[in-house]
């Protein structure tokens, strides 16, 4: 009996296995399909792809139109400068993604297909115009063209700039610039600039710095001055003294001086804050007080007899200046021009009064 009872349990077991078994085979085999078809998928994608990308090979399409032009594979070869069997090649892999012959080819004739025909009238204005781009690009990469942009501080700006900025647009018709005088610290790539000028040591960067002609900033009073309140003969005498200070920059009442060589800062007090180098030097030769300029500035005045250096022995080294740009690589002629007739009047100015220095050799990754 017990037998008998549990032979219709075992092949209900087996039929519910087989059930499962069958299940999961389909299963398998829909999940093969479904990869299969993935697969052919992926490939007529790829070749379509791959059609495309060759129907739009522009070299091809350049190809094709100089046959049609030299009517023939071996004069368009000669005016290309490649080989006559790249010629055919490149025609053949364009008609392949095109699907249709372009031209009836004989040993003594060539035709244009109606197909060709239609192929050749959208495609040779195409060429002629990606010729036209090229040139455009190549002539301003050798003459300076197009927008300047650039920036640099207030002061530096409206002493040097508007002999250097007449030079340069009776040189250059064709650029038009743009120039911001501002004391903050512009960042060139995010707003766009082409070009900074910039004095004083540059944090490490991925800009490229040009150095220029340097100045030292040196110390200045008048003769009415010094006899009314005395000459100071130590750095530490200039906190007794009425000092004309230049802001614009981080800690504009500390001077940096040196003395035996070592660095020295000192920090100074007045009753004028400015950023005007023009007006601090007016205000010096008025009797003022004491005033800090680039000696670019101040010699000319000592040269004159209103103002005269103090505390000479103690002056900081030269104060490095640098054009400062996002690449020297493929650097715009508009970029290059600005720097070097730049370089030209400062050196001019330079032999003119000696106040400035020879630049430093060029450095990179500083900005």
């Amino acid at each position: 009996m017990l037998d008998r009872r549990s032979r219709p349990r075992r092949a209900r077991d087996t039929g519910a296995t087989d059930t499962h078994g069958a299940r999961g085979a389909r299963a398998t085999t829909a999940r093969a399909r479904s990869a299969a078809e993935a697969t052919r998928a992926n490939a007529v994608s790829s070749a379509a792809r791959a059609t495309t990308d060759s129907a739009l090979d522009h070299n091809a399409a350049a190809m094709f139109v100089a046959v049609v032009e030299h009517h023939s594979f071996r004069g368009a070869a000669v005016a290309l400068g490649v080989p006559r069997s790249t010629v055919s090649l490149k025609i053949a892999q364009l008609e392949d993604a095109l699907g249709t012959r372009l031209l009836e080819r004989t040993t003594r004739t060539l035709r244009l297909t109606d197909a060709g025909a239609a192929y050749h009238r959208q495609a040779s204005p195409a060429i002629d115009a990606l010729r036209e781009a090229a040139a455009a690009v190549l002539d301003l990469r050798r003459r300076p063209a197009g927008r300047l942009r650039l920036t640099t501080a207030t002061n530096f700006g409206q002493r040097v700039l508007p002999a250097v900025l007449d030079d340069y647009l009776r040189r250059y018709p064709d650029v038009e610039v743009h120039v911001e005088l501002c004391e903050r610290h512009v960042d060139l790539i995010e707003e766009g600039f082409d070009l900074a000028i910039r004095a004083g040591a540059l944090p490490d960067s991925t800009l490229i710095a040009r150095p220029l002609p340097t100045t030292t900033p040196r110390i200045y009073a008048s003769p009415a001055y010094l006899a009314r309140h005395g000459e100071p003969r130590r750095p530490e005498q200039l906190r007794d003294h009425n000092c004309l200070v230049m802001t614009g920059h981080r800690r504009p009442t500390q001077w940096a001086l040196q003395r035996d060589g070592r660095a020295i800062t000192i920090e100074v007090s007045g009753r004028l804050h400015l950023n005007s180098i023009d007006i601090l030097a007016a205000l010096a030769i008025a009797g003022q007080g004491i005033v800090r300029l680039p000696d670019a500035v101040g010699d000319s005045l000592v040269a004159t007899g209103a103002l005269r250096r103090i505390l000479d022995r103690f002056a900081p080294p030269a104060q490095p200046w640098h054009a400062v740009y996002p690449s020297a690589r493929n650097l715009s002629p508009k970029v290059r021009s600005f720097v070097e007739l730049l370089e030209h009047h400062l050196r001019r100015a330079a032999d003119a009064h000696g106040a400035l220095r020879a630049p430093p050799p060029r450095s990179r990754s500083r900005g």
